[in-house]
């Protein structure tokens, strides 16, 4: 009988915390539940703990937690009297959303006896567009991209605290991953993905380059993933819904052997020959260790927006619980702009109308991509600032929004709950509990740049320079939104998973926002897509490495 590893219990704190915080993360159930149920149990909690963190609330900020996920993992071991099932293959995939199907085509394409493992009732997938480098869809649309300083910003990101050679293996296999997809769907019956298109090209404002590494599928991601695990069922795999993976199998210090996933009538064990792959996603319905790993500003968004309610972080904490290391902390949300007092993204917000703070008075360029707009406005007290606008809403919207395929109609639609309107700048500011005259100042200014083309004090995107002119004035209190978690366990260039002393576990892979390695401190937005990149490119890639081609 192959011997399961024995499981750390220092969950993600790990060996940098202190006795006092690993004692903290022990208590606030974010290291390894005891049982199944227990762990369920922790979960269903989380939304009513006291929302303390490990690092300081400094500032006491306010959080609203997010729904919390059930956690799959099982800490303790599985004994073979508790086994009903017993299945022998390749490859054993955990997870299907954009990584796992990717992975699971790649490798049933490839020749191995695969099986996908999914803790939900169906695949998870959101969003439109997906990173890759020199594929048929950039060149159709003659969009090049200098890789030398894609890498050297990509670096540069993540304050070179990532792995380089993970980047350039997306950057060197991104586009050849990619012309796969594109193959793999035209060649899947039933297909819904439709074209493969870039719209835009690389922009540059306030010395940030803004890359058009996205490509833009016609039916959205989500038929993509629907075509991945279409195909890999026409190569044999086995797909299993509402079977979540729950615990791996480790010969002591050795190679992962499998794992142990949870069925309707019980634990089946999945003996994986070549290996294992965690594609689970994040841990961004789990504040048991959201609390313990990010920044308490980082969390203090009005809104959690991931539509997939199974993301507790089990693939990162059954990879721990056979000794794999981590992402250094805080680790890193990927949060947008435009989280409404609701609890839910006022999309129409993420757009770079002008904002101010408390004081009423402007604090960045609105301009800016995602990621650093939304660490502007978080870094306001209380993490928070209101979104100016005025006069016809669907004009402004549809002025605003470029290149991104939403109308302004329905902008207004999913704005007009959250929105806080008035007849003249002095009631605004009444409403809203700013100064008056500190807010008529700034709309005042503001306007004057409108007239001149020229944003005087934050050089904002000149074709963004809607006046606040018309009644009526609106404002929109904002804080940031989170969408999901990208830290993970920390990998090579060829996705297998390395331990605290960075040697690769045989057999043990990570992909997708269960894998690190590649961000720290912000989710870089302006490389457009690489969330979804990294999931198709090496996604594609395992499949290959399992069977031996690379």
């Amino acid at each position: 009988m192959t011997a399961n590893h024995a499981v750390s219990r220092r969950g993600f704190v790990g060996a940098a915390a202190t006795a006092a915080a690993a004692l903290a993360l022990t208590a606030t159930g974010c290291a390894p539940a005891k049982s199944e149920k227990e762990a369920a149990k922790s979960a269903s909690a989380a939304g009513s703990t006291s929302g303390e963190t490990l690092l300081p609330n400094l500032e006491n900020l306010e959080f609203h937690k997010p729904n919390p996920a059930p956690v799959a993992f099982v800490e303790e071991s599985i004994s073979d009297a508790e086994i009903v099932e017993t299945v022998d293959c390749d490859v054993v995939v955990c997870g299907a959303g954009m990584a796992g199907a990717t992975a699971a085509a790649s490798c049933s394409q490839n020749g191995l006896s695969t099986v996908l493992l999914e803790k939900g009732s169906t695949f998870a997938a959101r969003g439109s567009e997906i990173g890759a480098i020199g594929d048929r869809a950039h060149e159709a649309a003659g969009v090049e991209i200098d890789k030398q300083k894609f890498l050297n910003d990509a670096m540069a990101s993540a304050d070179y605290r990532a792995d380089r050679n993970v980047w350039l293996q997306f950057i060197n296999r991104s586009g050849e991953a990619m012309n796969w997809a594109m193959d793999t769907s035209e060649a899947t019956e039933g297909s819904k993905c439709g074209a493969f298109t870039v719209v835009g090209a690389n922009t540059e404002s306030d010395g940030v380059t803004t890359w058009a590494s996205g490509v833009r599928v016609a039916g959205g991601t989500s038929a993509l993933v629907e075509m991945m695990i279409e195909n890999a069922k026409s190569h044999g795999a086995d797909v299993r819904y509402n079977t979540p993976a729950c615990q791996i199998m480790r010969d002591g210090d050795g190679a992962v052997t499998g794992v142990i996933a949870k069925g309707d009538s019980g634990y089946i064990k999945f003996n994986a020959m070549k290996g294992v792959v965690l594609a689970t996603g994040g841990y961004d319905q789990n504040w048991d260790i959201l609390s313990q790993v990010a920044r308490p500003r980082d969390l203090a968004v009005n809104a959690w927006i991931n539509p997939t309610l199974t993301e507790a972080g089990d693939g990162h904490l059954m990879g721990q619980a056979v000794g794999a290391a981590v992402d250094d902390y805080p680790h890193v949300l990927m949060n947008d702009p435009a989280g409404s007092t609701v609890g839910k993204r006022a999309n129409g917000a993420i757009f770079a109308f002008p904002r101010v703070n408390a004081e009423g008075k402007r604090f960045v360029n609105e301009s800016l991509s995602f990621e650093f707009l939304t660490n502007a406005i978080m870094y306001q007290p209380g993490a928070r600032d209101y979104l100016l606008m005025s006069g016809d809403l669907e004009a402004a919207f549809d002025a605003m929004k470029g290149v991104i395929p939403w109308k302004g109609s329905d902008l207004v639609e999913q704005c007009k709950d959250v929105l806080i309107e008035a007849n003249s700048i002095e009631e605004l500011a009444g409403k809203i509990g700013v100064d008056k005259d500190a807010l008529q100042a700034t709309v005042d200014r503001y306007n004057e740049f409108c007239a001149k083309g020229v944003d005087e004090d934050f050089g904002k995107n000149p074709t963004t320079l809607l006046p606040m002119d018309k009644a009526p004035f609106y404002a929109l209190e904002e804080s940031g939104s989170c969408l999901v978690t990208v830290s993970g366990l920390k990998i090579n260039a060829k996705s297998q998973v390395l331990d605290t002393k960075g040697q690769a576990i045989e057999g043990l892979y990570a992909l997708g926002n269960t894998s690190g390695s590649m961000f720290f401190g912000t989710y870089p937005h302006h490389i457009s897509a690489i969330s979804h990149g990294r999931c198709v490119c090496f996604g594609y890639l395992v499949g290959r490495t399992l069977a031996g081609l690379e």
